[in-house]
């Protein structure tokens, strides 16, 4: 009786953990966001657009986020979402991404997911912003308890060895077997994310972290969506 209950304080103690690690780590991946689409975009996209219309685009953009900057969410997404069916460029992908961004801050997860799914079907973006789309969509899904084969399904293309969002698709790959009582599963990507020469070092620390956490308990996220079995 006594082994049980020290087993299940244990038990706590590795799900809070590893909900501790979710909240610092995965969070850390949305805040950056908006950071890399932008270094992504002015690195490889875009290149088709005149000088002038790029920068004319970009002057639109400034004067949108010096507006909405003290608006509240829902404004800010209003006109977030009115800039990027006005804009035929890369400006108008970016506040797309923002929106998309801002909505899964709010929590308002279904709109968000739709946001990133678009733009990662989107054949007008880069291959890398489609791929980033879809890291953020999975992120989505793994806050909010969506189904494993869901993330799965948007970090499949994320996890080829020669994708340059590997690291993060792992980390959130191994959040999202943990969620689902899968520790095997998402020990094994840690322990390649340790052994990948080419991995950051944060990255690596990261996952030393949540490998020690991962090996006994569960992380406690917004309760997973079961897959249906048979006609149950």
């Amino acid at each position: 009786m006594n082994d049980n209950i020290f087993d299940e304080i244990t038990a706590d103690l590795r799900r809070d953990r590893l909900a501790d690690a979710w909240a610092e780590y995965g969070r850390y991946v949305i805040g950056l966001a908006v950071g890399i689409v932008l270094s992504v975009a002015a690195v490889t996209g875009y290149g088709a657009l005149r000088i002038g219309q790029q920068e004319a685009a970009s002057e639109r953009y400034d004067a949108l986020q010096a507006e909405i900057a003290e608006t509240d969410s829902d404004q800010k997404i209003a006109r977030l979402l009115a800039f990027g069916e006005a804009e035929s460029n890369g400006y108008g992908a970016l506040a797309q991404f923002a929106a998309a961004l801002e909505q899964a801050e709010q929590g308002q997860y279904d709109n968000a997911l739709g946001g990133f799914d678009a733009l990662a079907d989107s054949g007008a973006l880069p291959g890398s912003l489609q791929d980033f789309a879809a890291l953020q969509a999975a992120i989505v899904l793994l806050d909010s308890g969506g189904a494993l084969a869901d993330i799965e399904g948007r970090l499949n293309d994320l996890l080829d060895e020669d994708n340059g969002l590997l690291p993060m698709a792992r980390e959130v790959m191994a959040l999202a077997y943990s969620a689902h009582d899968k520790p095997l599963e998402a020990r094994d990507l840690l322990m390649r994310q340790i052994a990948d020469a080419g991995v950051s070092s944060l990255s690596r620390a990261r996952a030393e972290i949540m490998l020690q956490t991962v090996k006994g308990g569960l992380i406690d996220l917004p309760e997973a969506v079961t897959e249906e079995k048979g006609d149950e």
